[in-house]
């Protein structure tokens, strides 16, 4: 006759129970743990400053390193215009961000600063563009606004894009322009006078005078010209 052998008291079976459910604890919250970061979408900024963001993740279960707070933390970064933050159960924090575009520099700064339309500042100048350079700008955020909303205008009406834009004084301003050798002086609150600077440097050039250095249309109406120097 078969002996049976004696029922575990509940006590001992909850007690292994409980002992199962810790170390399945123990072991997903190990898993679920943030251990990696993938950041995607940087081309011309530092994409170490987003990683140093998303590392506040790091060994925090995802409850814990919610995804909103990231993407909020990531926008902070003043070249961040968009970003997705994903926080996912094998710990990883996916993240894609889209970048500000950079639409001149601040080229007297060290190190040389890119600066958005709207005249913000992004960050370091990672790379050289084809882009603007601001000189003496930097102190004045409003009218460095106004002369970037400004720069197309006077890139149509030159025929050339603006190469450099130097502030001369509050309504002074000098602007140079690719592949040209003249320097335009004007007021910015009057930039139709880039206009006759223009129509001054051809008629100066079909008179057979040579090349313009340098003309100043500050005053309405009137045009100062200095002639480029042979050998310069």
């Amino acid at each position: 006759m078969r002996r049976r052998l004696p029922t575990p008291p509940a006590w001992w079976r909850n007690a292994g129970l409980f002992a199962l459910v810790l170390a399945s604890a123990g072991v997903l919250g190990h898993a679920w743990h943030m251990r990696h970061i993938e950041v995607v979408g940087v081309v011309r900024f530092n994409a170490e400053e987003a990683r140093r963001v998303l590392r506040e993740a790091m060994g925090k279960p995802p409850l814990l390193a919610p995804a909103p707070a990231l993407r909020e933390r990531l926008l902070e970064l003043p070249w961040v215009e968009e970003a997705q933050v994903v926080v996912e159960l094998d710990g990883t924090v996916r993240c894609i961000l889209r970048e500000r575009e950079p639409r001149a520099v601040l080229a007297d700064q060290v190190p040389p600063l890119w600066v958005d339309a709207a005249g913000q500042t992004l960050g370091p100048a990672q790379a050289e563009l084809p882009l603007p350079k601001l000189v003496g700008f930097a102190p004045y955020p409003e009218e460095r606004a106004e002369i970037l909303r400004l720069l197309p205008r006077l890139t149509a009406q030159w025929g050339q894009p603006v190469a450099t834009c130097q502030r001369l004084g509050a309504r002074e301003i000098a602007l140079s322009f690719s592949g040209d050798t003249t320097t335009v002086i004007l007021d910015p609150q009057a930039p139709e006078a880039l206009e006759t600077a223009k129509e001054v440097v051809q008629a100066w050039g079909h008179a057979g005078l040579g090349l313009v250095a340098r003309v100043d249309v500050r005053v309405p109406g009137r045009a100062y010209v200095q002639p480029l120097e042979e050998g310069r």
